[in-house]
């Protein structure tokens, strides 16, 4: 079962391709990529200074 999810994880996003083959004008990734990695940026540091503070104590 655990190969099969595996494969299925790996496999999925080849079959689900939007666009066949290698595309003239791919699409940049832009504004909500920059906010995801913002938002698990600030998520990352607010629990290190939680553990920090609870170290503390």
């Amino acid at each position: 079962m655990r190969i099969f999810f595996n494969l299925l994880v790996l496999l999925l996003p080849i079959l689900t391709s939007a666009q066949p083959g290698m595309p003239n004008n791919p699409t940049p990734i832009n504004g909500l990529v920059g906010l995801l990695a913002a938002a698990g940026v600030t998520y990352g540091l607010s629990e290190y200074a939680r553990k920090q503070r609870k170290k503390k104590d």
